[in-house]
């Protein structure tokens, strides 16, 4: 009964569909957040305080309005979902301190390893296992991130970019994994609530130390910046994150340079140097050889 197989498999294609076009979505988002480390004029932490503060309240007021509760019925759940807050908060401000010191193409791209780092510890909290072709697309990532380095230098701003860019991309890679892991029963709103919660708390020291946004056009752009590309964009990823692969999720992500460098030269002006785009276009290759392998199989 060859028609009526295809006919019960159409409901599972068009809902890899549906999920692969909100993922796409997400990405779209979340790559036109790096560009607010250069169009505000503030700290990595006051950036992403700022962002976080009306990314909760708009998370918070949509379970509230939904009749949804806050908090998971597992105090368990609740702890790691308020953890995993605190590694969010460090990649965040990581990947804008990134951009600030070098730019917005090298946080982008270095952030982009964490499909590696992703494919290398899936296996210690799922029951998956390391291909010769994962280690073959990690081995081009990692060439691409060599190419991007001028020297090693520590007083090089480049180096030091970079390194912040690959702290931030371990932070994401256990963020991810660990969400999926103990987090996937839940709702991806609450999650982001709880996370963009105490990120938020976490990050509120800070307004010892700095002013905090003095213009309509600085609190403006923090606005958009949390409700849109932080509470929408993050919400819908995670939403994705749950239904496929971690690995999967992590490498289809690299589109995001492309999307970010797009956005950079038209709002910004910025144009990546060459060695930018020669090792961004290795780590990108890992992305199409993904996507192919995505469309090919059954999440």
């Amino acid at each position: 009964m060859p028609y009526a197989d295809s006919k019960l498999d159409l409901p599972m294609q068009e809902n890899r569909l549906r999920t692969y076009l909100e993922f796409q979505l997400s990405q779209l988002l979340i790559s036109g957040n790096v560009l607010f480390a250069q169009l505000l004029s503030y700290s990595p932490s006051m950036i992403n305080w700022g962002r976080t503060l009306f990314a909760f309240i708009l998370l918070g007021g949509f379970l509230y309005l939904r009749k949804r509760p806050f908090f998971f019925p597992s105090k368990k759940d609740n702890a790691i979902s308020f953890g995993l807050g605190l590694v969010l908060a460090a990649h965040w401000v990581t990947f804008f301190a990134s951009a600030q010191t070098g730019n917005i193409a090298i946080a982008v791209l270095t952030l982009f390893t964490h499909p590696v780092w992703t494919v290398l510890l899936e296996p210690l909290f799922f029951p998956s296992r390391v291909r010769l072709l994962d280690l073959g697309m990690a081995l081009l990532v990692f060439f691409g991130m060599w190419i991007l380095v001028p020297s090693f230098d520590l007083n090089d701003s480049y180096l030091i970019a970079v390194i912040l860019g690959l702290v931030s991309s371990l932070c994401m890679a256990f963020r991810n994994l660990l969400t999926k892991k103990y987090l996937s029963d839940h709702g991806s709103t609450q999650v982001m609530f709880h996370q963009t919660l105490v990120t938020c708390l976490s990050l509120s020291p800070i307004l010892f130390f700095e002013s905090t946004f003095s213009t309509i056009r600085d609190w403006s752009l923090i606005l958009l910046l949390g409700v849109f590309l932080t509470a929408i964009g993050h919400t819908f990823y995670i939403k994705a994150v749950f239904r496929m692969k971690v690995k999967t999720a992590g490498l289809l992500s690299t589109v995001q340079p492309v999307y970010s460098a797009i956005l950079a030269w038209l709002i910004l002006g910025e144009v990546p140097r060459q060695q930018e785009f020669l090792g961004g276009g290795f780590i990108l290759l890992a992305a199409c050889i993904e996507t192919l392998r995505y469309q090919k199989k059954t999440e």
